[in-house]
């Protein structure tokens, strides 16, 4: 296995957590709603890890997958609202409480203790008592997976399949800019334990002949305006398109890398009054539009909400400015 090295400060943090979970009995770990693969990947890969390490710890995976990724097994644990004694909430891939599955136990703080291991580099409202924040990995899942390799932990190969499908994922098949060289050490160490790449591989790469339809529509009505490409998809077009979960109409990678465009921005209509935005960039600072309109994420990936279509020129106005000041992250 490929060494993964550290600071010390690092490994006292990394070693905290790990007392963290010797400490509690009962460990709950946490989604996002929206559940990608990484979210998903990032708490059944720790679930996996904890419970081969410490096999005495009762782990509870809890949520609500959406049927995504049904080639793996993302089956969500159930417990009882009130107070879990010697209990410890493990919150990955996420900050605030209204971004989790299942906020209503953190919402009557049920658990003892509570711990964060993001990438995103926002605030947070839990009380947590540790947070291993850390914008610069690729994926929740490549910091859990490292956490687990410089502990020297087991990693069997349910665990590594899983966090192999939070990097892949959230890193855009290892393509964005925050994949370095440890990163693809990470991966090599997760192959080597077995990780079920090809079943990964082989399944994110089948495309229906719907999927076919929808992103010929999603191509063929798409916008371009100085340099910041866009869609919005509301719910009559999902609808006539055969999509019934809007979940599954957010498309933001279909808009990616066209000509010298520097932004693209996918608006998806989740309800009547709300309207889901997927920003990226190849270089813009997405965050800061995503900022203003009460969103958040990274450099180059974000999110937010607006409720009326009308909204919609006005957050694309704000990408063109962004692009003029590509400059200043270059």
């Amino acid at each position: 296995m490929n060494k993964i090295t550290i600071t010390k400060e690092k490994l006292d943090l990394f070693k905290q957590i790990e007392n963290k979970i010797k400490q509690y009995d009962n460990i709950v770990i946490y989604h996002h709603i929206r559940p990608d693969g990484d979210c998903l990947g990032s708490q059944f890969g720790m679930k996996n890890l904890i419970l081969e390490n410490f096999p005495n710890k009762k782990v509870y995976a809890i949520g609500d997958s959406k049927n995504s990724y049904p080639f793996l097994d993302f089956t969500m644990d159930h417990i009882e609202l009130k107070p879990m004694p010697s209990s410890l909430a493990i919150i990955v891939d996420a900050n605030f409480k209204e971004r989790l599955e299942s906020r209503i136990y953190l919402d009557e703080k049920i658990f003892t203790d509570v711990i964060r291991i993001d990438h995103h580099p926002n605030d947070d409202d839990l009380y947590a008592s540790i947070r291993w924040i850390e914008p610069e990995a690729p994926a929740a899942a490549q910091q859990v997976a490292e956490l687990a390799m410089c502990l020297n932990w087991k990693i069997n190969a349910k665990a590594a399949t899983y966090l192999y499908l939070g990097i892949y994922t959230d890193s855009v098949r290892l393509t964005t800019n925050t994949t370095i060289a440890k990163t693809l050490s990470i991966v090599a160490n997760l192959w080597e334990c077995n990780a079920n790449k090809n079943l990964i591989h082989d399944e994110l790469a089948k495309k229906t002949l719907k999927d076919i339809k929808i992103n010929a529509y999603v191509q063929q009505n798409m916008k371009i305006s100085n340099q910041v490409v866009s869609f919005y998809f509301d719910l009559e077009n999902q609808k006539k398109l055969g999509i019934l979960d809007p979940l599954q109409a957010n498309r933001p990678s279909l808009l990616a890398n066209i000509d010298d465009n520097k932004i693209w921005v996918f608006f998806t209509q989740e309800a009547k009054d709300q309207i889901r935005c997927e920003f990226r960039s190849n270089g813009a600072c997405v965050r800061n539009v995503a900022l203003k309109w009460n969103g958040g994420g990274h450099h180059r990936a974000s999110g937010a909400q607006i409720h009326d279509e009308k909204n919609i020129p006005l957050v694309i106005k704000d990408c063109e400015k962004e692009v003029l000041n590509i400059a200043e992250y270059e």
